[in-house]
């Protein structure tokens, strides 16, 4: 007997769309991270580095997903990270927009005509994605009370240790 996919062929698209998404966002944070590293920022780069890795097992929750419904996720090829930040605020911008677009993209499927199942999926990723949002939006927040990088940057590599 051979085994059909459980998703229709738009679910296949719309969650091939989201591991490209996801893994890009994981390409972009490390990026990110060589970046602040470059900079003198190491907290921040231990920050991006955690959140490169939790994009890719964003990414595995979706091919664990797929998987479960006898469909493959793709794996798909990635463009080069090319960005002229120069500052931990520009950076902590270029995430919030990116994680803003990915929770829209979310929603947007969301309320779309799929199936119970898919749905319980994407509230999981709306979830993660609006906690993201505003963590993003409380750190671009917090930069902003502040007249000392290096203490900033401090706090940041205390958070990532602690989370991480």
């Amino acid at each position: 007997m051979e085994m059909k996919p459980l998703l229709s062929d738009i679910e296949i698209k719309a969650l091939n769309t989201f591991g490209l998404f996801e893994l890009t966002a994981s390409h972009t944070y490390m990026h990110l991270a060589n970046r602040m590293k470059s900079l003198g920022y190491f907290g921040m780069e231990a920050f991006f580095k955690n959140e490169s890795d939790d994009e890719r097992a964003h990414y595995v929750k979706l091919e664990q997903f797929m998987n479960d419904m006898n469909c493959e996720l793709e794996v798909p090829s990635l463009d080069p990270v090319k960005s002229d930040i120069t500052n931990v605020e520009g950076a902590l911008v270029m995430a919030y927009d990116m994680e803003l677009t990915l929770l829209n993209l979310y929603e947007k499927v969301y309320s779309s005509e799929v199936s119970g199942k898919v749905k319980v999926v994407l509230q999981e990723f709306i979830t993660i994605q609006t906690g993201a949002v505003g963590e993003y939006g409380d750190l671009i927040n917090r930069l902003k009370l502040t007249d000392n990088m290096l203490v900033f940057d401090a706090d940041m590599l205390e958070r990532s240790e602690n989370e991480g």
